[in-house]
């Protein structure tokens, strides 16, 4: 069920980088394509190999999350060594698919495809102790991507973006409303001041044990988290929003997984389906897709570090700094003006809530 579109062109580009007394040589194959495509898979697992918490690498610990009545608790899983237990892979994504599937219990359901355009494979070579040149990385990109991405997000690691914008009225709702309020008077009041203004926070990966971007131990030259199973505004982080309210709301930090009551540490898969590039109700009329599709979005496999060249738009000489493992990189990048953009945009309800799986299949949901 794929569709693909336009004249078959393929060109190689060579580079090179050089940081720290290490090259790095590049071979980017580029593959002018436009493609149109529902795919789906039961399981995606990429990077399966041993990682420990105790290792220091930025691995994160499996938890089993629960609550007191008022306050959130927290402990960590162990394994049957009585070591604290780490997803298996690097990537983990259960029930995958790209694409969906409109009206799949009509008589007459369409394909709502998962678009790209510009895919390319790119290899990374470098030199061993003993001058033999080496593929030390592999990374699948697609210069501009559009549709929906659903699967069971299990373990992630990368650069995982998103941004959530909404009403101060939902937060105060979240943390001050009901029998069982989660703010205090203090946090209360001051959200009390932003419940008619917009409100927003990007949100990342991060430690749901800690609620920070990354691990407690992680050694000092690690650069992001490893096999993340929550995502949310870490430690330090908060909602923003434009005007004085913006003196305001920077007082209401993120700490041990709460922003002012509001809950700021998610399950990942809760976001059962994620709209890459801007959705079609957020659309202006006549908007193109060169206008509304996310860049620089890849997949990567690594034997040990590399620089890869960052293709978001934000930078044109930025670097994407990648570990031993799996990379899934679903930034933010620069649209066709210039302007900021995230592949995932989330209302605040959303964002607490997480998002519903849309139909991947005829006749059902998903597992096809």
């Amino acid at each position: 069920m794929a569709e693909v579109a336009g004249q078959a062109f393929i060109s190689v580009d060579a580079s090179s980088y050089s940081e720290g007394g290490e090259t790095w040589d590049f071979r980017k194959i580029n593959l002018g394509l436009d493609i149109q495509t529902l795919l789906t898979a039961e399981e995606l697992v990429v990077g399966e190999f041993d990682r420990s918490f105790q290792d220091g690498d930025g691995t994160a610990p499996m938890i089993v999350e629960g609550s007191d009545g008022t306050t959130r608790t927290v402990d960590y899983q162990y394994d049957a060594n009585g070591e604290v237990a780490v997803p298996s892979a690097d990537l983990i994504l259960e029930n995958f698919a790209l694409g969906a599937v409109n009206d799949p219990y009509s008589a007459n359901p369409t394909v709502d495809p998962f678009r790209i355009r510009d895919p390319y494979i790119e290899l990374a070579y470098k030199d061993d102790d003993q001058g033999i040149r080496q593929i030390v990385g592999f990374r699948l990109g697609f210069g501009q991507s559009q549709g929906y991405l659903s699967a069971d997000l299990l373990s992630v690691t990368g650069n995982f973006e998103a941004n959530v914008t909404g009403i101060g009225q939902d937060a105060y709702d979240s943390a001050c409303s009901g029998p069982n309020p989660t703010g205090t008077a203090i946090q209360c009041g001051l959200l009390s001041f932003a419940r008619n203004s917009v409100i927003f926070s990007p949100i990342q990966l991060l430690d749901g044990y800690s609620g920070n971007a990354l691990p407690e131990g992680t050694n000092e030259d690690v650069g992001y988290i490893k096999r993340a199973s929550w995502a949310g505004v870490p430690t330090g982080g908060y909602f923003d929003t434009n005007g004085a309210l913006g003196l305001i709301l920077p007082l209401l930090t993120a700490n041990e997984c709460e922003i002012s009551g509001v809950k700021s540490c998610l399950k990942m898969d809760i976001y059962q389906s994620i709209y890459l590039g801007t959705p079609e109700e957020q659309r202006e009329e006549g908007a193109t897709f060169q206008e509304t599709a996310a860049r620089g979005m890849f997949v990567s496999l690594q034997s040990e570090a590399v620089p890869w060249k960052d293709n978001s738009g934000l930078t044109t000489d930025g670097r994407v700094y990648t570990e031993r493992g799996a990379f899934f990189n679903s930034a933010a990048y620069a649209d066709i003006d210039g302007n900021k953009r995230y592949p995932l945009s989330l209302d605040l309800y959303g964002g607490l809530a997480g998002t519903p799986r849309v139909a991947t299949c005829v006749g059902r949901i998903k597992g096809c």
